[in-house]
């Protein structure tokens, strides 16, 4: 079976506080970058599928360009835009129509220029008719007809649309795929979801570069590199996957800044689109207070996870310290004890793809449903082997047993009365329903109702 095609690519590109993320997220039709007034907030690829006209293509938001970046993360970012820049077919130069052009839109222009890609000129902001005539300011660039549009308002779309697809490939050159999504709830078929959740610095964007083996985010020691979640297609051994890099979660009381309010929701939306959460921690600093946070926040949300030692290279005496950190997760995260481990070193590459190998499990056990019939026989045996504990007064009864749903797995128990169930016994259920059927990694919820269920 031959390779499918890849989708051309258009990378929106410009000075920072232009309006990029704006754009994009109009251009993908979900907001799908972090939009704030400080600079800088967007610094790793965003890359989504969208369809207009009948034509789908690829859109790919970038950090902002800047002259002579000194700081570490400013130059790699800068580099994530070259990069960007590329692989693109169509640049989308976005400028501020209301002020004036800057050193660096000339500069910018100047690059684009030499990349020799086709370049479409966006005037972002002008967002009434006596702004729109701004634009003609702004023929000085040299790069084609400037185009009016207000990113956060949607006029001028549609012209902007039309001249990026008239450099785009032909439709037919072009794979059949739906359209995208608008809304997160809506996700691909036979595509396995991840998301790369952690503290910062645990090692989960150096995770995703090497299992691409490319830089496609960015790394550096300074924490909180990482701002927004970003979703990155993959494919594995003839299997899809998206890769959810998200921002280091940490306390509330560490969340200095506004937009890292932004960061987390965006972490915590992605443990919930996800099918299984690789939960990353050090290895050498061992689980703490907020990667149990986390990992409650996954069991919350009935997402299945696996609990993934990162830079596992820097551990002397593996055995011993192993034998530590399951020590350590039995004393602070009992509730943990379904979840499975790894020990990895992105550095080294050790056990990298045995990650891939566990997801596909854990996501296999996610989803599986066990039908009324089974369960009736599960519940007829465990009965018989240990009913659950008669106190004063009435007997406890279980009258039956249905599987309500799969992701979050959730099990309904009909019972006489709900109050005469002790907790130790609902637990005695899991553990066998476990046994029985697997759900490794996966949250098992029991709900009691009272009565016999309606037909």
């Amino acid at each position: 079976m031959s390779k499918p095609k890849k989708l051309p690519l258009v990378a929106i590109c410009g000075r920072p506080n232009v309006g990029k993320s704006t754009l994009y997220n109009r251009l993908v039709r979900k907001a799908a970058a972090i939009v704030h007034d400080e600079e800088g907030i967007t610094r790793d690829r965003h890359m989504a599928t969208t369809q207009w006209n009948g034509r789908t293509f690829r859109v790919v938001d970038t950090g902002g360009i800047v002259e002579s970046p000194i700081d570490p993360i400013v130059k790699k970012m800068q580099d994530q835009v070259r990069i960007a820049i590329a692989e693109s077919s169509v640049v989308v130069f976005v400028v501020d129509g209301r002020t004036a052009l800057t050193r660096i839109d000339y500069e910018l222009r100047d690059e684009l220029l030499k990349q020799g890609k086709p370049i479409v000129l966006a005037v972002n902001k002008l967002d009434n008719e006596a702004l729109e005539q701004e634009r003609h300011e702004f023929h000085e660039l040299g790069v084609g007809e400037p185009i009016a549009i207000s990113a956060t308002h949607g006029l001028g779309t549609e012209p902007l649309v039309d001249a990026i697809l008239r450099h785009l490939p032909a439709a037919h050159a072009m794979p059949d795929e739906p359209p995208p999504a608008e809304d997160e709830n809506e996700r691909k078929e036979n595509v396995t979801y991840v998301a790369v959740v952690g503290r910062p610095n645990a090692g989960k964007s150096s995770f995703i570069n090497a299992i691409l083996n490319e830089d496609r985010v960015i790394v550096d020691e300074t924490p909180g590199t990482t701002r927004d979640a970003i979703d990155i297609e993959f494919r594995s051994n003839d299997r899809d996957y998206v890769l959810i890099d998200t921002a280091g979660l940490r306390k509330k009381a560490g969340i200095k800044k506004h937009v890292e309010h932004f960061s987390v929701a965006r972490s915590l939306r992605a443990v919930r689109r996800a099918d299984v959460c690789l939960l990353m921690i050090d290895a050498t600093e061992g689980p703490g207070e907020q990667d149990m946070r986390s990992a409650a926040y996954c069991q919350e949300q009935g997402t299945a996870v696996a609990l993934v030692w990162t830079k596992w290279d820097l551990v002397e005496d593996k055995e011993a310290r192993l034998a530590e950190l399951k020590d350590a997760l039995d004393l602070k995260a009992p509730f943990l004890s379904y979840a499975p481990m790894l020990s990895i070193s992105n550095v080294t590459r050790t056990r990298l793809f045995k990650t891939l190998e566990l997801v596909d499990r854990l996501a296999t056990q996610a989803r599986q449903r066990i039908s009324t019939g089974k369960l009736t026989q599960f519940l007829s045996r465990i009965t018989d082997e240990h009913r659950p504990p008669s106190g004063k007064g009435k007997a406890p009864k279980i009258l039956y047993i249905t599987q309500a749903s799969a992701q979050p797995t959730v099990f309904v128990l009909f019972v006489n009365q709900a109050k005469l169930f002790h907790f130790s016994y609902l637990r005695f259920i899991e553990n066998r329903l476990r046994e029985e059927y697997g759900f490794e990694g996966v949250p098992v919820r029991l709900e009691l109702r009272e009565g016999e269920p309606q037909k």
